[in-house]
């Protein structure tokens, strides 16, 4: 079943087709699959989704139960600390640690039970705000978990609380601290001493991209947002390495066309004159001059790049 997951397994056929009324009531497709001999009674009821389905079916099989979650990340430190302050209000919370072979680090999720939902948005708009402070907004677990470990390394208590969609995909995550040490954290995440900037971005969906490469060569890489666009920042003695592997993995493309390698010439230096890196390509036959001279840019510059050109 391709492009299907499977949710849950059952021992009753009764106990999966509750769950897939409940589903498809919530415009959710399913399947269930019966296993079982029908002499010996074994194998499993299985209940599949679409795959991007998952997260929302996987939240109203929760409730279903009674249980609604409500948060969720990779720094256990965190959650036990967002645990605690709804313990510390009355709100009975618990902390489930989800094992995924895609994943290094374990999921930690904070499920409340369904009747105090309402009670809980209330505290986190108001009571909890009167002693935490909001730091920073970022859009990425990863991204969160380096944030975290610098403020874990200086001793400063945080949290997140994660912002979902109507769909249940992340839209941002939110970091907290104590008030009073609101101007220290601001600082370390701003100063981010030991870290180096290497690349600047217009997009940040270029910066996420540069991100998952630095990852996926076990290089941490913290993507900052600047008053005009977006920054990579390595840690100072990954800088040579990180550059190199982000220059050599990235994408190029064709930006114009050009008969003339002097018209071309000119082209790249006025881009090399704002930041952007060009190469030209010489497709024109040596002894017929047949041919177009090709401008390439990286693809992340593209658009930057058409601009620069056409007003020049």
């Amino acid at each position: 079943m391709k492009n299907w997951i499977k949710l849950e397994s059952y021992n009753r056929l009764h106990q999966a087709e509750i769950r897939r009324d409940m589903l498809e009531d919530n415009n959710i497709p399913s399947v269930v699959i019966n296993e079982k001999d029908s002499l010996f009674l074994l194998g499993e009821i299985e209940l599949f989704v679409k795959k991007y389905d998952e997260a929302k079916a996987r939240e109203l099989i929760d409730e279903f139960r009674g249980l609604s979650k409500i948060n969720s990340f990779v720094g256990e430190k965190q959650m036990e600390l967002f645990r605690k302050l709804l313990l510390d209000n009355n709100m009975h919370a618990i902390i489930k640690k989800k094992e995924d072979s895609n994943f290094v680090l374990d999921n930690y999720e904070v499920y409340v039970n369904n009747s105090d939902v309402e009670e809980l948005v209330a505290f986190m708009q108001n009571k909890m705000l009167e002693d935490w402070g909001k730091v920073k907004v970022l859009y990425r677990v990863r991204q969160t978990k380096y944030n975290t470990d610098i403020l874990d390394e200086n001793n400063i208590e945080n949290f997140i609380v994660k912002r979902k969609d109507s769909a249940y995909h992340l839209e941002s995550v939110e970091l907290f601290v104590k008030k009073n040490s609101v101007e220290k954290a601001t600082s370390l995440l701003s100063e981010l001493n030991g870290w180096i900037s290497i690349r600047k971005y217009d997009n940040r969906h270029w910066a996420d991209n540069d991100e998952d490469i630095l990852n996926e060569n076990d290089i941490k890489g913290i993507v900052s947002q600047l008053s005009d666009g977006f920054e990579m920042l390595v840690e100072a003695n990954k800088e040579e390495q990180a550059i190199d592997i982000i220059n050599t993995q990235k994408d190029w493309t064709i930006l114009k066309n050009y008969q003339s390698i002097g018209n071309a010439n000119v082209a790249k230096r006025v881009l090399a004159k704002n930041g952007i890196h060009s190469v030209i390509v010489n497709e024109k036959d040596s002894v017929f001059l047949i041919g177009e001279l090709e401008l390439h840019v990286e693809i992340d510059k593209k658009q930057k790049a058409e601009t620069i050109l056409k007003d020049f």
